[in-house]
């Protein structure tokens, strides 16, 4: 299946119909008590089974490394003491990383690399570089599941997991988190203030006018990490001119970075910082830094993802009420509706061919994917994990509601942006650009120029594999 036959529609529903919303998740042990070896398939190594599909020696340890970020570490503990449960003569160990991209690069080039990855920090590892070294995990989702072993992993998952994982239209990536993204705010300060929500620039405008006014910033963003302005700004190119103008940039197709859409999205954010709306020095500020700066009310709005609430929780107040809402229209010929949102799975976790348990490495996937596993991962982080039903019955936060209603709102109108995952260095290029934007070096121009610039290049090297063009 390719990229573009995804069916968004069908992942919000689904997605939406899950969500912390009434099933008791299966008793893990006893799910993998059965003793079936109909699946041996006689291969010479260890026997493989419905219980044990991939072979797995159970006297062997798993190495794992895991991005230590927003969703915490006790999540991913649990993952280690279900499979340390099941195979009682091994240990995952894990590794905590920071920063996945520098700890793992040199592991990869020394062909040391651990059995298991979370590949999702700041900076990740790119797959077109590593792809070869990376076990398809098609074997994964045609195991059996580890609460029925009658039914396929693939057939447990919210749709568009596996699709979201794919490279070169195979799946290298496990994606275990749904996420919804947009603006995060304080509804608590909002019900003091009397203030609304914006749902178009002209009311953003006032807002932050008032605000300014009690020297609050209306707006702050993760300014060491452009990634999440990355989403903004894409996100806002999808609303403006419709997903034909972010098809073309991933496309690589001429003028795509200096269409009508890209060139407002900019002058916009230009807008907002010359009015001193932009929370002062943001640029220079890690992500911690200018969230809190949300929790103490010192600004409205910052860009994130569902993570923010777990990344966040030693830190907010005791009557924090942090709600997402989808970005605002820019303008009143705006090609999507507003409500259009980026939600998608994301978190993503690979498996190195090259080392030491690679079976071990799958199976500690397919036990993530459990009942069990996945709504563990529902408790501790808040968030909704990929796995149908597992978060059924959990009370959610007032984020958790609010990102349910995004979710429910967007009507299938959903954002998806290929390009960055595709051309590395195209996304590194973007990085730049908006880092210059926000420390207030330059404008529309400047940034259109260097991402056109930075795109043709792509485009005509030969020696960069073109993915297939998005059309639908």
């Amino acid at each position: 299946m390719s990229h573009t036959s995804l069916s968004r529609r069908t992942v919000l529903r689904r997605a939406a119909a899950a969500g912390l919303l009434a099933t008791p998740a299966a008793g893990f042990l006893a799910a993998c008590a059965s003793s079936d070896t109909s699946g041996d398939t006689g291969s010479g190594t260890t026997g493989k089974t419905k219980d044990n599909p991939f072979g797995v020696d159970a006297k062997k340890n798993v190495d794992a490394v895991v991005f230590d970020g927003g969703f915490g570490q006790e999540y991913a503990k649990g993952y280690a003491s279900l499979y340390e449960q099941k195979y009682s003569g091994s240990k995952v160990g894990i590794t905590w990383s920071k920063e996945i991209l520098t700890d793992m690069q040199p592991r990869f080039t020394g062909n040391t690399a651990p059995d298991v990855i979370n590949n999702s920090s700041p900076k990740t590892l790119d797959l077109a570089t590593i792809v070869d070294q990376l076990t398809d995990l098609t074997e994964l989702y045609d195991a059996p599941s580890i609460d029925d072993p009658n039914v396929k992993i693939r057939d447990t998952l919210l749709a568009g997991t596996i699709e979201s994982g794919l490279f070169n239209d195979k799946p290298y990536t496990l994606n275990a988190a749904y996420t919804v993204y947009g603006f995060f705010h304080d509804q608590t300060l909002f019900d003091a203030k009397g203030w609304k929500v914006p749902t178009t620039w002209e009311e953003f405008l006032a807002l932050a006018e008032n605000a300014k006014k009690e020297g609050i910033a209306a707006f702050t963003h993760q300014g060491k990490y452009p990634w999440y302005m990355y989403n903004v700004i894409t996100d806002w190119i999808w609303k403006v001119g419709g997903k034909e103008a972010i098809f073309a940039i991933d496309n690589l197709e001429p003028g795509a970075w200096q269409s009508d859409a890209v060139k407002t999205v900019i002058d916009h954010i230009h807008e907002m910082l010359g009015k001193g709306y932009v929370q002062a020095g943001a640029a220079a500020l890690d992500h911690t830094t200018t969230q809190q700066a949300v929790i103490d009310r010192k600004a409205l709005f910052i860009p994130c993802g569902t993570w923010l609430e777990g990344e966040m929780a030693k830190t907010l107040r005791s009557d924090t009420k942090l709600e997402v809402s989808a970005q605002w229209r820019l303008t009143a010929s705006d090609k999507s509706p507003y409500g259009t949102v980026r939600a998608a799975a994301g978190e993503g976790w690979i498996v190195p061919k090259t080392g030491k348990n690679p079976a071990g490495g799958l199976e500690f996937l397919r036990i993530m994917l459990s009942k069990a596993g996945a709504r563990k991962f529902a408790e501790l982080t808040k968030s909704l994990p990929v796995v149908k039903g597992a978060a059924d019955g959990l009370t959610g936060s007032s984020q958790f509601v609010s990102a349910n209603k995004v979710l429910s709102a967007a009507n299938g109108n959903v954002v998806s942006v290929r390009f960055d995952g595709w051309y590395k260095d195209l996304y590194t290029a973007l990085e730049g650009a908006i880092t210059n934007l926000m420390s207030g070096k330059g404008g529309a121009a400047e940034f259109t120029t260097a991402m056109q610039k930075a795109a043709d290049k792509i485009a005509a090297d030969p020696n960069v594999k073109k993915q297939p063009k998005r059309t639908a």
